[in-house]
């Protein structure tokens, strides 16, 4: 019986260890089409509420500024932007630990050189 117990207790013990970072990862609205001027915000769940994250831009580490902030509200992890820029474009990753959710934020009705992206020679 004794044998049992621990290997019931090693199974468990291994089945906590491989639960995922993040929760409900299917509902997660990886592609946000913004608005310049307007409000944007990136946004996932995480297993435990004391799990911390870190946001990447396109491989950078994020910092908070005056147009972009970060915010933890129970298992709510939120990256966001007051006011879209153009700079703002690109490919965003949410860390947490080892594991890594990625993002992108496009410009509504934005497509390369249709947004001043690449100006056209005329």
């Amino acid at each position: 019986l004794s044998l049992l117990l621990t290997a019931v207790y090693l199974s468990l013990t291994l089945i906590s260890e491989a639960q995922s970072a993040f929760c409900n990862k299917e509902f997660i609205q990886r592609e946000v089409k913004a608005t310049l001027s307007q409000k944007a915000v990136l946004s996932c769940e995480v297993a435990d509420t004391k799990t911390e994250v870190k946001w990447y831009k396109d491989g950078k580490l994020l910092t908070s500024s005056k147009t972009i902030h970060t915010e933890s509200k129970g298992k709510s992890r939120q990256l966001v932007i007051d006011s879209v820029e153009q700079k703002d474009v690109g490919d965003y990753i949410c860390e947490a630990g080892s594991e890594k959710l990625a993002f992108k934020i496009q410009v509504a009705g934005c497509g390369g050189d249709q947004c001043g992206c690449r100006r056209q020679k005329l």
